[in-house]
């Protein structure tokens, strides 16, 4: 589940503190990746799909909630995508990613990044060695 990965950094004290004692050796290379237009930038359809998957595979939802996959995929979905705004005395639609200010919106953005880690990882050469 969300932020349960094994390289997932809260924030900026979190690096802090996992890179204090951290040493790089000569013939490795320290690579962070940043994401430009998180918000914005997240597919939501296929996010949708991978959180679907991940709240399917977690056995202690029906422990934290009384609904049921898919009554918090119904709303999930009818959130992410009836985000409007009001641009130049305009009603318009979002038509892709995450509204800025949605309360779900972090959520749903760091899901995605965990699908994508998930695959880079799992797409990495042998050689690029992960700590």
């Amino acid at each position: 589940m969300l932020e349960t990965t094994e390289h997932h950094v809260k924030n900026s004290r979190g690096l802090a503190e996992f890179m204090k004692d951290f040493t790089i050796a000569e013939d490795e290379e320290f690579v962070s990746h940043d994401v430009v237009a998180l918000f914005t930038s997240t597919p939501i359809p296929e996010t949708l799909e991978y959180i679907k998957n991940e709240l399917t595979k977690d056995v202690t939802l029906k422990d934290r909630t009384n609904l049921d996959v898919g009554d918090i995929m119904e709303l999930l979905e009818f959130i992410c995508n009836t985000t409007y705004f009001i641009f130049d005395g305009t009603i318009m639609q979002q038509k892709f990613g995450t509204a800025m200010g949605s309360p779900v919106s972090d959520a749903v953005a760091n899901f995605y990044m965990e699908k994508l880690e998930q695959k880079a990882l799992s797409t990495t050469p042998v050689n690029c060695k992960l700590r």
